[in-house]
């Protein structure tokens, strides 16, 4: 089958963090497929403020999932008169599916059957094929593969910009030795690893002449757990919780190597191409993994030792506790024997 002809395309993927990296890759796929089409992307600000630079995207449609009804009557005048060739339907909630609704598409793609929690299905009209489930990642690729879209470059593009590429020079001279940065949270406490276990893999760094860095974003939780964390190391790290998107972008992109659990800031430093520690233990890697690169730095605590782990959606909870401090200097070591020079 040929490629699918469309000359205007619409892509609903309106978060979290990390799904919409993945989504990145696939807005360059369809810009390489379609390069004269007119692309439109509907997506939350937060997400927003991290793809805005990546160029791939003519028109960028704000969702506010706390919007009442001015914000869905506003969407709906947004996309009156509008006609789609292709709507991608990337996000299988009921929201997602509302929005496709305001949006005249000839194609609306989306999951499979199996694939299509919370009813998707009865919002699209044609479905990728089924599949056994793989990484997110190739998960969002299938719907380039549907369109006949091939031979795409896997890449992502944040865009910084000079003000932006200033700042990360000056945080990091600043510091006067490499960084080690960790994400001290996740979006779930289940999700999190320990802060004394962090505190002691803080010190390991100290000790090997590093400048340990504390990142992740402004909610309350992760200032308590950063706080927590520098009061229980000997050796006191560089807190960098950052209100925008775009700073914590620059920080991680400036680290020498990055540690972080299941959690957006994980993906963003993987596909800023910075080695990443992954923690796992209650999420599936198989499924929402770091794609690709640093699989030798992945902390596997998810899959029983013989358990064959296919990459489907479920969730072990306790199991953060199953990774060592060992497990994380470990890797923290191996991370820059390897890729220090890079």
């Amino acid at each position: 089958m040929g490629k699918i002809p469309a000359k205007k395309i619409c892509v609903i993927r309106t978060s979290a963090l990390g799904d919409v990296v993945h989504a990145m890759a696939l807005m360059g796929a369809l810009r390489h497929g379609y390069p004269d089409a007119e692309i439109t992307w509907v997506v939350q600000p937060l997400a927003y403020e991290m793809v805005k630079h990546q160029g791939a995207a003519d028109h960028y449609v704000l969702f506010d999932r706390k919007g009442g009804r001015k914000h869905w009557q506003a969407l709906r005048k947004r996309f009156k008169g509008e006609v789609y060739d292709v709507v991608l339907m990337l996000q299988v909630s009921i929201k997602a599916s509302a929005i496709s609704t305001l949006i005249t598409g000839r194609i609306k793609l989306g999951f499979d059957m199996a694939r299509s929690r919370e009813c998707q299905w009865l919002f699209s009209n044609r479905r990728i094929p089924k599949k056994t489930p793989g990484h997110v990642q190739d998960q969002f690729f299938e719907f380039a593969d549907y369109l006949g879209v091939t031979d795409y470059p896997v890449a992502w593009n944040f865009g910084f910009t000079e003000g932006e590429v200033a700042e990360r020079s000056a945080f990091f001279d600043g510091l006067g030795a490499p960084a080690v940065t960790f994400v001290v949270a996740s979006s779930s406490p289940d999700k999190d690893w320990p802060a004394d276990r962090y505190a002691r893999a803080v010190d390991h760094v100290a000790r090997k002449g590093l400048v340990p860095v504390l990142t992740g974003g402004p909610s309350p939780r992760e200032k308590a757990l950063a706080d927590e964390i520098s009061r229980l190391s000997q050796e006191k790290p560089v807190v960098a919780l950052k209100n925008g998107i775009r700073d914590l972008l620059v920080v991680l992109s400036g680290s020498t190597v990055v540690v972080s659990p299941d959690t957006g800031p994980l993906h963003m430093a993987v596909a800023l191409n910075v080695p990443t520690v992954s923690l796992f233990g209650y999420s599936n890697p198989r499924r929402c993994g770091p794609y690709r690169r640093f699989q030798e730095l992945l902390i596997d605590r998810f899959t029983e030792s013989g358990e064959e782990n296919e990459a489907r959606r479920y969730f072990k909870t306790g199991r953060m506790e199953y990774i060592s401090v060992s497990d994380v200097t470990e890797k923290i070591d191996l991370a820059l024997e390897r890729y220090a020079f890079l």
